[in-house]
This record gives structure tokens, C-alpha cells and sequence, in this order.
């Protein structure tokens, strides 16, 4: 019940022709604050260490503006692409509980 509309993407080869493709956003788009399980070099990346939170706006622009014409060019080919709604990565991390 409630599968009805799911969308299942996948993949069984690296050669059949590409028909169906989900295509990420950069919309609010944030810099992960450090912790022991994920390693960045800040400064090679371009960010002051200790720096975190939104991601410069036109940075984030410029995302957007490539992966919509990464889209639209994947579209023009005939392939479907779906994106999904943007994500509040702003919210605190939480469990279900």
C-alpha cells in the first residue's frame, strides 16, 4: 500500500542506452561543520577552517544554474529526468524517536 506511485530508477549495466535519470538540486546547499567522521581539507576547497552553515549564495547559484542545464540537455535527448524538491538542510539532526 503507498507504492503505487513510487518511482524506482536503477541500473543493470554501464551500456544500454540512459532513459530515466534523477538529477540533484543545489538549492540551500550548506558546508558540513567538521567532525571525526567526515575528513575536508578546507582550505584546498576553498574555505576558511571552521567555517560552516549556507553555502555562498553565488556559488549556489551557479549549481543551480548548471544542473538545470545538465537537465534540460539530458531532457532534449529524449531521457526522463526527475528532480527531486530541494531539502531544509538547515533542520538539527534528529532520529525518528
Amino acid at each position: 500500500m503507498g507504492n503505487e506511485n513510487k518511482t524506482i530508477v536503477n541500473s543493470w549495466n554501464e551500456w544500454d542506452p540512459l532513459k530515466h535519470v534523477i538529477v540533484g538540486r543545489a538549492e540551500g546547499a550548506m558546508l558540513q561543520a567538521p567532525e571525526p567522521a567526515v575528513y575536508r581539507d578546507f582550505a584546498r576547497d576553498g574555505f576558511p577552517y571552521g567555517k560552516w552553515g549556507p553555502m555562498p549564495e553565488e556559488m549556489v547559484d551557479k549549481a543551480v544554474e548548471q544542473l538545470d542545464n545538465f537537465a534540460a540537455i539530458l531532457q532534449k535527448r529524449g531521457i526522463r529526468v526527475d528532480r527531486p524538491e530541494p531539502l531544509d538542510f538547515s533542520q538539527a539532526v534528529q532520529t525518528p524517536d
